[in-house]
């Protein structure tokens, strides 16, 4: 088989799964890891993928940004699917974060059904709407500037009031994430505020639907760190799971995320 047609090939399978393995390729053409490892490079020169440990992925796409209604209603099922899984990683009596987000409220239901006693650090209105109600929750709303479009406050007062608090998780929910480019964001207001979050806590964990991987948007909040935690829903591909996870990255989906 000639490179080119190989090549065609692999570039079919990308399109198909997201991502290709070295070693998949390797039994599945018949040829030598260099072979492969020349084809990747090739094709990355060529703009067609973005080679990483192990293996490829697609070049990122930039992730469309709707507004908050909108983004409400997309993808629906998963974020409330990943929003229960998420729940997984909550103990009674921790003190946790919250950002904003289409996937905040949801995790709010989940948290305010499964627990009876919590601290929850959130700049969320919806949020506190959600779990103001609680007899047992003790909820902190960072106050500041009302984006009412994003239905969150953001700015300096909202800074300060994290700058005297400390949690000890994190849960962030990010417009993007990607190897290449990292965990990203739209709002540039909370953008600040996210970054902010994950500098108080202990652990920080990452909140994306699986239509958000490998996408990427205007700001970068950070690498994705292998100290980070990413919960997805189960519609994530096997391969592309298994991909991150390989390269170091403790990506949680569906069943993975069950047995915890």
């Amino acid at each position: 088989m000639f490179a080119k047609e190989r090549q065609d090939q692999i570039c079919e399978l990308i399109q198909k799964q997201g991502n290709v393995i070295v070693s998949d390729l390797v039994e599945r053409f018949g040829v030598s890891i260099e072979t492969i490892r020349r084809d990747l490079l090739c094709m990355e020169e060529n703009g067609l993928l973005v080679r990483v440990h192990g293996g490829a992925v697609t070049a990122s796409e930039m992730k469309i940004y709707n507004s908050l209604p909108q983004r409400k209603q997309e993808h629906s099922d998963q974020k409330r699917e990943l929003a229960r899984l998420a729940a997984e990683f909550v103990r009674e009596g921790d003190y946790i974060g919250i950002d904003t987000g289409s996937t905040a409220v949801p995790f709010a239901e989940a948290l305010k059904e499964k627990f009876k006693n919590l601290t929850v650090i959130t700049h969320s209105a919806g949020v506190f709407d959600i779990l103001k109600g609680h007899e047992n929750f003790s909820v902190i709303l960072c106050g500041g500037h009302y984006m009412s479009s994003e239905n969150a406050f953001f700015g300096a007062l909202t800074l300060d009031m994290l700058d005297h608090l400390h949690m000890q998780k994190a849960f962030i929910f990010p417009s993007a994430v990607s190897l290449e480019c990292g965990i990203c964001e739209y709002q540039q207001e909370l953008y600040l505020i996210q970054k902010k979050m994950m500098e108080c806590a202990d652990s920080v964990y990452i909140l994306a639907d699986s239509s958000k991987f490998e996408k990427r948007a205007l700001l970068k909040l950070d690498d994705m760190k292998e100290e980070y935690f990413y919960i997805t829903d189960s519609n994530l591909t096997e391969e592309k799971s298994r991909l991150y996870n390989e390269k170091g990255r403790n990506v949680i989906c569906g069943k993975a995320a069950e047995e915890v």
